[in-house]
């Protein structure tokens, strides 16, 4: 029950919107893909070869490395889930384009 409480949390961080070419780790394969909005825990991404539901990754940007579950897929886009939110001055800067 506690997993779909913080679940809950996560949802109601505020999003920000971005297009951020990032690369993600699937299983330690390299894929590119795009943040599409981003808020302390989680990210809006998209690819064109999205990993699947379950999986876990690491995103790679300049300013950024998190890891994280892909919670859902559609089509190209699917969510993700962060292991640790990230701080706020983290995602302001990410946003910002620092």
């Amino acid at each position: 029950m506690q997993e779909h409480h913080s679940l809950g949390a996560a949802r109601r961080a505020t999003r920000l919107k971005l297009f951020e070419p990032v690369l993600l780790r699937v299983q330690g394969l390299p894929v590119r893909a795009h943040l599409l909005d981003l808020s302390m825990t989680g990210a809006l991404a998209h690819s064109d070869s999205p990993p699947q539901v379950g999986d876990h990754v690491v995103i790679e940007a300049s300013a950024l490395s998190v890891a994280g579950r892909v919670m859902w897929v559609r089509a190209k886009r699917f969510g993700i889930h962060f292991d640790l939110p990230l701080p706020q001055p983290t995602v302001d800067r990410v946003v910002r384009g620092d």
